[in-house]
């Protein structure tokens, strides 16, 4: 009888598996096609609400451009006279001491690419050649005094720098290819969880190979099998740091598929996967949702976090002109970016203002002990400003 009892618990157990296997598999499938509705038609009300903004008058938009390149401008001058070491962006104690530099190489990607959109060409090359020597035998480093071994971030930072296509590029992207083909998958000596190259990384080197030409069948296999992994993360990242390396991924895929259009579905990404089943029920495919999910996730971790805002509305086709002025009238007011010297930290609780959480100006009166290099604000500045001359002050 016993053997017979054990049949029955485990026939009862298996059951009692597939059905809440089933339970779970319905949940997430009806759960995706609500979710593909929702983003159709939150990206719908957002391009709505982008036509009906009130215009911005013609002089108006004229004032606010022309301050936000001359404070762009007062502040690269600024960065060039104080806070450059070895050509790379660093923050400065009150002794005049550097700091933050093992960081320097994700942000001085981000200030070049800044140069670039804001037509700075000369300060650009500078910046592009500097972090050229940021290398010691094809190995990226962090900044040239940093020790430490470099790590995602800083490669990603590499990346976004590269979909500028600066002049030699495509060798440092050769490199960068061999080196983490001939070491198993590793950039740097760092352990596993820094310095391994991540699927989602690796996807955006072989974007980045494709418009150089490459074959496919000619890059490695680590970069040939990348994918990217931004869905899934966004649903665990925390605010703060982790959250604006999320919206920088973002950032670049947008980038790279505005200047050169490729085919996403073939390009490695785990929504397509299941874009068979959930298609004939949802409002879009899923493919071509995943920004939208992504930006919406992000703005909805951080709602006040401008970089974030413009995301989600460029990737729901809602950036007008009208748009970027209001978002660039908000930004010249705030706070946190004086308009006659570089930011400090009496000025706000952030060295870069979009990767952290608490942006608020202190609560507490401190002394002004620490220069920040403002590369949050060139980034955002260029964003705003980028094609405007061309674009025509419409809600278009």
């Amino acid at each position: 009888m016993i053997p017979v009892v054990g049949a029955g618990v485990r026939t009862l157990v298996m059951s009692l598996f597939w059905s809440f296997l089933l339970f779970g598999g319905m949940a997430a499938y009806s759960e995706l096609i609500a979710n593909s509705r929702f983003l159709a038609r939150s990206d719908e009300v957002l391009r709505r609400a982008a036509r009906l903004e009130p215009r911005v008058e013609p002089l108006v938009a004229e004032r606010l451009q022309a301050e936000a390149r001359r404070r762009a401008a007062l502040y690269e001058e600024e960065i060039e006279r104080t806070h450059l070491v070895d050509g790379m962006v660093v923050n400065l104690s009150a002794k005049g001491h550097m700091m933050d530099q093992c960081d320097s190489l994700l942000f001085s990607s981000l200030r070049y690419v800044s140069l670039v959109k804001l037509d700075l060409k000369t300060q650009a090359n500078s910046a592009w050649q500097a972090i050229e020597q940021s290398q010691t035998d094809g190995r990226w480093l962090r900044h040239p005094r940093c020790s430490r071994s470099t790590s995602r971030d800083m490669i990603l930072g590499v990346l976004i720098a590269m979909s500028q296509a600066p002049e030699g590029f495509g060798e440092h992207l050769s490199t960068l290819m061999r080196l983490v083909d001939n070491n198993d998958g590793f950039f740097g000596s760092g352990p596993i969880y820094v310095s391994y190259l991540s699927p989602g990384l690796a996807r955006f080197v072989a974007l980045l190979a494709e418009r150089q030409g490459y074959p496919t069948t000619k890059l490695p296999e680590i970069i040939r099998a990348g994918y990217s992994t931004a869905e899934l993360e966004v649903l665990v990242t925390q605010r703060g740091f982790e959250s604006h390396l999320g919206a920088l991924t973002a950032w670049l895929e947008l980038e790279l598929t505005a200047k050169v259009p490729l085919d996403l579905s073939a390009s490695g990404t785990i929504s397509e996967l299941v874009d068979r089943i959930v298609s004939p029920f949802a409002a879009d495919s899923l493919n071509s949702q995943r920004l939208g999910w992504i930006t919406d996730r992000l703005i909805a971790a951080d709602p006040s976090n401008l970089f974030f805002r413009y995301l989600r509305l460029r990737a729901a086709g809602a950036l007008t002109v009208t748009a970027r002025m209001h978002m660039l009238n908000e930004l010249l007011n705030m706070p946190h970016f004086p308009s006659d010297r570089l930011p400090m930290n009496c000025d706000r609780s952030a060295d870069y203002l979009w990767q952290r959480e608490n942006r608020g100006k202190n609560q507490q009166p401190l002394g002004c002990n620490e220069e920040y290099n403002g590369t949050d604000f060139l980034w955002m500045a260029a964003l705003l400003l980028e094609n405007l001359p061309d674009a025509g002050l419409t809600n278009h």
